[in-house]
């Protein structure tokens, strides 16, 4: 389950680019086609915890999960 980090309500184009959050917490789209570098849309949105994964969600907010605490043996 998933909880909001930050309410940004960011208005996105899944067509033309790809939306992300880069290492530094900041909110970044770069183009599909590979054209460019990315572009920073919210600098500094976020303070990343290496326990939670973050994303934006379908409402244009940051949001985090939290990470598998490890491998599983398929044994």
């Amino acid at each position: 389950m998933a909880e909001k980090v930050k309410k940004l309500n960011l208005q996105r184009d899944y067509k033309k680019y790809l939306y992300f959050i880069d290492g530094n917490g900041n909110v970044c789209q770069k183009s599909k086609l590979g054209e460019g570098g990315s572009e920073i849309l919210v600098s500094n949105a976020v303070q990343r915890d290496n326990k939670y994964l973050y994303f934006i969600d379908k409402d244009g907010d940051v949001a985090r999960s939290q990470r598998s605490s490890g491998r599983k043996n398929a044994a």
